[in-house]
């Protein structure tokens, strides 16, 4: 079954949302507004323990009994954490905003008078009404998976496996999030694009152009990295581990506590060079 179309309900607490697509349900467990306890169906029949259903599990929880496991789950929680709402489609259709679980702070207004409370009632009015006014549409409703690939635009989250892209100009793509795994991107030209938690292991990657991206907590372990030009790039908390590599350019590029070839990570503040 293809997980890229997979539309999933969520019950908490009894109450049903959704359905929400794949990737995102698999960010929401990473950051824990998904429990691994709550429930999570196809058909609003049949429930299971999202614990259970392997194909929502994000990449990384995937790999707990690997070397440096905390240490990845911490990077990629930190680069997931967004904050943004996410799309719902109701039973017409029609998209709607639903906010995932979090923290709420409450605030105590005490009043001494009708007219006080009335006065504080109108400022908080008026600031809802600013930020309805002006708060930005949310990108990720917009994110057509199946849409053609392209430079400059966004398929945060997608699962694009086995793809082969070679030889595209993709300048400044967003694949945040995407899985990519044995995808080929030969000299692919990806300068200044997005890959901050892709799924990227063993990727062909060789002879491609990443000047200037950025690939913060990316998996690139098994990656094939053949000439590839990673100059100015940011690769801090990714994992290189066991990627084939030869001729790569690295001048400039960040590698804050990266996961080099060996295994070793490298010291905060490692440019061009991973300091051990």
């Amino acid at each position: 079954m293809n997980t890229e179309s997979q539309l999933w309900y969520v019950k908490v607490k009894g109450k049903v949302k959704g359905p929400f697509a794949t990737g995102l349900i698999s960010k929401d467990i990473l950051l824990g507004r998904i429990h691994p306890s709550d429930l999570l169906s196809q058909d609003r029949e049949v429930w299971r323990k999202a614990s259970t259903i392997r194909e929502v599990l994000p990449e990384v929880i995937k790999y707990r009994n690997e070397p440096n496991y905390k240490e990845r789950l911490r990077a990629a929680r930190r680069w997931a954490d967004e904050r943004d709402t996410v799309r719902e489609i109701d039973d017409n259709g029609q998209s709607k905003h639903y906010q995932p679980r979090k923290k709420v702070t409450h605030l105590r207004i005490k009043t001494t008078s009708i007219v006080g409370l009335l006065g504080v009632a109108a400022i908080i009015s008026g600031i809802i009404f600013v930020m309805f006014m002006f708060t930005p549409d949310n990108p990720l409703a917009k994110i057509d998976c199946f849409a053609p690939i392209a430079a400059g635009a966004s398929f945060d989250g997608c699962h694009l496996p086995r793809k082969d892209f070679s030889r595209l100009n993709l300048k400044s793509i967003s694949l945040k999030n995407a899985l990519l795994k044995n995808t080929r991107f030969t000299y692919t030209d990806l300068s200044g694009s997005h890959l901050d938690y892709a799924n990227l292991s063993h990727a062909d990657l060789s002879h491609a152009k990443l000047i200037q991206a950025s690939l913060r907590a990316a998996d690139l372990r098994g990656a094939y990295l053949n000439a590839t030009d990673l100059s100015q790039a940011d690769l801090s908390y990714a994992d290189l581990s066991g990627a084939k590599a030869a001729r790569i350019n690295l001048s400039g590029t960040l590698l804050n506590q990266t996961i080099w070839f060996d295994g070793q990570v490298c010291k905060k503040g490692s440019v061009s060079q991973c300091q051990k």
